[in-house]
């Protein structure tokens, strides 16, 4: 964008109009500053509706017909998984800034070229992950940071749904790709990597599973679905080393007979943490003590999320959830199906050449 400032008001193009573009909507319109302009969806009823719904005025079947529109500043990528890449690839090309849903894409390869597009096009691409403006999530990275926790030689990070398949485009590879690992699983896999700062990882040692989704949900699950369409993987576990020299265990089901898998926790030579509640354990005073704030904020992680991105936009500033840190969640799925498909075996990750 050649202009600056916070009274420019920020033109938005969403491509995709499924249930997560209502969230995106709603995102941006808790913020001053912002215009939806177009959508662009292959089911051009579905355009047209949704359209109609948030009163804008142009909406399209083919989504290259809305990166011509010289008055867009950014677009939403709201498709299901393997569908991000291109249509991101592509804004970025055409000069857009581009916000991205998460899972970046269901494979490394396409994530890698998201990366690349934004570094050549030097546009913002932001990949949206809520959890990044959790109160507890930043303080826990504040506290870690400081060195509170001294070296983290240790940490699991855990995403439990005792049966919880969303169905659909989330269950079938042609759409999805990957399940809970990527659906659900980028969030807490992305929280643990933000905390630690974002450490390379160097091995990944996977176990992938789907049986349960196979036999159906029973008659109390929060959704209903086709068991005879399922597709993905439903469970999935990895011992992950670190360049530090630390390792970090990834936990994720959407369907296993247990309450939950674990709270989220880190290790240190000088003190522990966890989330779920935030606490902090450690030794003062000659005693074993633990500690929680008293209270945390409210927020609403979607304003803020799209806010960020918008504030990027407007000031020229780096992206507020940047692709090169994202991009590790992929890297670790593949090394997770590696393993997998060699029955467990530690494999070496492949980090992208523009992060080697």
């Amino acid at each position: 964008m050649g202009k600056k400032g916070k009274s420019k008001t920020v033109r938005i193009g969403v491509i995709g109009a499924g249930g997560i573009s209502h969230a995106h909507v709603a995102g941006y319109r808790a913020n001053a500053g912002v215009e939806i302009v177009a959508v662009a969806d292959v089911m051009a009823p579905r355009a047209e509706e949704w359209a109609k719904r948030y009163g804008v005025s142009h909406w399209f079947e083919d989504y290259h017909k809305l990166l011509e529109m010289d008055e867009l500043d950014a677009v939403s990528i709201c498709t299901f998984n393997r569908a991000h890449a291109q249509p991101a690839v592509d804004a970025l090309r055409a000069g857009k800034h581009v916000f991205c849903e998460k899972p970046m894409s269901d494979n490394l390869q396409d994530a890698t070229r998201m990366l690349r597009a934004a570094r050549q096009s030097r546009r913002v691409l932001c990949i949206g992950v809520h959890s990044r403006y959790d109160p507890a999530q930043r303080q826990a990275k504040r506290i870690v940071s400081e060195g509170t926790l001294g070296e983290v030689y240790y940490a699991e990070t855990c995403q439990t749904r005792r049966h919880g398949n969303p169905g659909g485009t989330f269950q079938q590879k042609g759409t999805a790709g990957l399940g809970a690992v990527a659906d659900i699983g980028v969030y807490n896999l992305d929280t643990a990597l933000d905390v630690l700062g974002f450490p390379k990882p160097v091995s990944v040692s996977a176990v992938i599973q789907d049986r349960l989704c196979r036999q159906g949900p029973p008659m109390n699950a929060t959704w209903q679905y086709d068991p005879k369409k399922f597709e993905v993987e439903e469970f999935g576990v990895a011992w992950i080393r670190l360049k530090t020299g630390g390792t970090l265990v990834f936990k994720v089901s959407w369907a296993a007979h247990i309450l939950t898998l674990g709270r989220t926790y880190f290790l240190g030579t000088k003190a522990g943490l966890a989330l779920d509640p935030l606490e902090l354990f450690r030794n003062e005073f000659g005693m074993m003590t633990n500690t929680q704030p008293s209270s945390l904020p409210q927020v609403d992680r979607w304003k803020l999320q799209m806010g960020a991105f918008l504030d990027a936009v407007r000031e020229g500033k780096p992206s507020p959830v940047p692709a090169e840190q994202v991009v590790l969640t992929n890297v670790i799925f593949d090394a997770m199906f590696r393993s997998a498909a060699r029955g467990g075996k530690e494999v070496p990750v492949r980090l992208p050449e523009p992060l080697s």
